[in-house]
């Protein structure tokens, strides 16, 4: 069983109920706290080996990481962090050097979107890693979760995407301000941030929603390091868009009738955040199909299918 599966086994197994507005499977689950306020929590976890190598990346830089990816987690709700806190696994070659280094990067970060750590564990473990479980707030207005595409509705993404391995999954700038403003400015009817690959992403929303979507391949932003990853080879390239994990940016989906006006105001917004219209929701089956230059063709070979924890 592969890792969504058994998330699909686990939401089956414990179902939402109480004051759990949602549940398992989304960027986040939300609670009912009070009239029209709503908690988001999310938690990640980052793992020496799998999410870094401590060789190759320096403490800070892991330390900023670890609390990035959950940034990223409660932006794609649309809403605004409020607390976290932190537990460590720490082996025994890891100084106190380095971990008070580590601290160093995670709270810079936490400083900079003004997000407190509140607590959190210590432990002993054969290899580093950090678990962070962070808080949110976000109105009922402005919720936004990953089942909410309708047929017609404009597919966009945020910055661009691929080649992530070279430097991306560790500097790069979690969306909240972004998020926040998209659910606050419009009504986008799914979002997620994009942490498994484009297309694996993608095909959540297109599960949860009970709808397919349509790619418009000549409209897919592919960032400058996929580009250096694939020697010259604008396929390749675009296959590292399509399908490398960590890019965490925002993917989500919007009515016909915002998709001028959020363009607009968003020039204005966020004017170094590119924002690419990347295709539409179509059908009812989840799943995707593809066009160049406005006419179908087949689907494209991809590196791989996304990125598994599995």
């Amino acid at each position: 069983m592969d890792e969504f599966s058994f998330i699909e086994y686990l939401k089956k197994k414990i179902p939402a109920r109480g004051r759990v507005r949602l549940g398992i499977g989304d960027d986040a689950a939300v609670l009912d706290i009070a009239k029209d306020k709503m908690l988001a929590v999310s938690t990640d976890v980052i793992v020496e080996n799998v999410d870094f190598r401590i060789k190759t990346l320096s403490p800070e830089k892991i330390g900023r990481k670890a609390l990035a990816v959950n940034l990223s987690d409660i932006a794609a709700m649309g809403a605004s962090p409020s607390a976290f806190v932190i537990s460590i696994g720490k082996p025994a070659r890891v100084t106190t050097t380095w971990l008070k280094r580590f601290y160093s990067g995670l709270l810079a970060l936490a400083t900079q979107y003004d997000v407190p750590c509140i607590g959190g564990d210590l432990s002993r473990s054969k290899e580093f890693f950090a678990n962070v479980t962070i808080f949110g707030e976000v109105s009922l207005d402005h919720l936004v979760k990953r089942s909410g595409a309708t047929h017609g509705d404009w597919i966009a993404v945020t910055g661009a995407l691929g080649g992530s391995i070279i430097r991306h999954h560790y500097d790069f700038t979690p969306r909240v301000r972004e998020g926040v403003f998209i659910a606050g400015h419009i009504t986008p009817t799914a979002m997620i941030d994009i942490s498994d690959g484009l297309v694996q992403d993608l095909t959540h929303i297109l599960k949860a929603s009970k709808v397919g979507a349509v790619l418009d391949l000549d409209k897919i932003p592919v960032s400058r390091d996929a580009k250096k990853m694939s020697s010259g080879s604008k396929m390749k390239a675009l296959s590292h868009a399509l399908s490398d994990g960590e890019d965490f940016e925002l993917l989500f989906t919007v009515p016909p009738w915002q998709k001028m006006m959020l363009a607009k105001s968003w020039r204005k917004k966020f004017p170094k955040v590119p924002l690419a219209w990347i295709g539409k929701i179509e059908g009812k089956a989840p799943r995707i199909s593809w066009r160049r230059d406005g006419e179908r063709i087949l689907p494209p070979k991809l590196i791989q299918k996304g990125f598994s924890h599995f």
